[in-house]
């Protein structure tokens, strides 16, 4: 599935500082001691003591290592997922939650070291229990003061895994247009099997993601309700951003009108939205296709023709004029740019230096 290409998605369930607590706990006190009974009873009791505290430290370590690593590395994301990590959840944020909960563990190891070692040289079973209980304790504090941290990385993990699985380097080709213009007929039509439906966290839209193949490449093609379809003027700050959120994505847009206006709004205003996105986009290649060619009256047809000249003209229902418009939008790709661009952003992360905080 397309969704399994969201960097966030492989990421496993984190648990709350109580939850992590908790399970640690439960996982050292069913802790089965193979030792013989031939053992006396107090190196017995040590022998089970500081096994049930080192596997108690072992599992706190595990869940909190799981809560952090299992995030991708956030300035090695690619720029249109990156942009997206900053509307969600603030990349500033997610760096210092993450660094705060990683740095749980250095202290928490150091109790450890201190308490199993004074495990060992203890002759007394009470101060035994004493001391496994006193080092689970200061390790449970330890968690709960960065429980707000932990909370926040469970919060950004549910959020950014709902975003939808996008083939970053692959040409993608981002429809346009006020609702009801065909965009997502276009979209189903054309993939080669069922899109995926997903949906952006901060619109009550389905964003549909369809592939198809052209020539040598796979495509993308993709529907984003929500964002490209309405004046900035009635676009609140988060779909602007989500906007150049796209800007890192899209290699060609494709703006489909409707002459007919069956779709609810007029010649005019779909007119007035092409040169919106026009300016948003103003490097990005766009093709202008009529949709709906099928039921637009011939007067609306030509009226819409001196508008816009060279538009290409479909009824994506059916097929008609879609493969010349793919065509030529694929064409409209640089491609050997975009292979620049890849091995680009390999070369940089190559460069980089590992960052465990994030």
């Amino acid at each position: 599935m397309a969704s399994a290409l969201n960097p966030f998605k492989r990421i496993p369930t984190i648990m709350t500082a109580d939850e992590i607590i908790e399970f640690a706990h439960s996982k050292s006190k069913k802790l089965s001691m193979k030792s013989s009974k031939e053992i006396k009873k107090v190196p017995r009791a040590k022998i089970r003591e500081y096994a049930r505290l080192a596997e108690f430290g072992k599992q706190i370590k595990s869940k909190l290592k799981e809560s952090v690593e299992g995030f991708p590395t956030i300035d090695r994301l690619h720029p249109f997922y990156l942009e997206l990590t900053e509307i969600l959840v603030g990349t500033d944020k997610l760096k210092k939650s993450l660094g705060a909960v990683y740095s749980c563990l250095p202290p928490i190891e150091q109790i450890l070291r201190d308490h199993l070692e004074a495990l060992k040289l203890t002759e007394d079973a009470k101060q035994m229990k004493k001391t496994r209980s006193a080092a689970k304790g200061r390790i449970a504090s330890i968690i709960r003061a960065t429980s707000k941290n932990i909370d926040f990385l469970i919060e950004a993990k549910k959020k950014l895994a709902s975003l939808p699985g996008i083939l970053v380097d692959s040409p993608t080709i981002v429809c346009a247009g006020f609702p009801n213009v065909g965009k997502s007929t276009l979209v189903r039509e054309v993939s080669t099997a069922e899109p995926e439906i997903a949906y952006y966290p901060f619109t009550t839209k389905n964003v549909i993601i369809g592939h198809l193949k052209i020539r040598d490449y796979r495509v993308q093609i993709v529907d984003t309700p929500g964002i490209l379809d309405r004046p900035m003027s009635k676009r609140n700050e988060i779909e602007r951003q989500a906007i150049t959120a796209l800007k890192y994505l899209a290699h060609v847009i494709v703006f489909i009108i409707d002459p007919s206006e069956a779709c609810g709004w007029s010649i005019d205003d779909q007119m007035n939205l092409l040169r919106e996105v026009q300016r948003m986009f103003p490097i990005i290649p766009i093709l202008i296709a009529f949709n709906k060619i099928d039921i637009t009256f011939p007067e609306k047809l030509e009226e819409a023709r001196k508008l816009v000249p060279n538009a290409y003209e479909i009824t994506a229902t059916d097929g008609t004029g879609v493969p010349e418009l793919l065509q030529d939008a694929v064409d409209e790709v640089d491609l050997d740019s975009l292979q620049d661009s890849i091995a680009e952003h390999v070369a940089s992360l190559k460069k980089r230096k590992p960052d465990t905080s994030d």
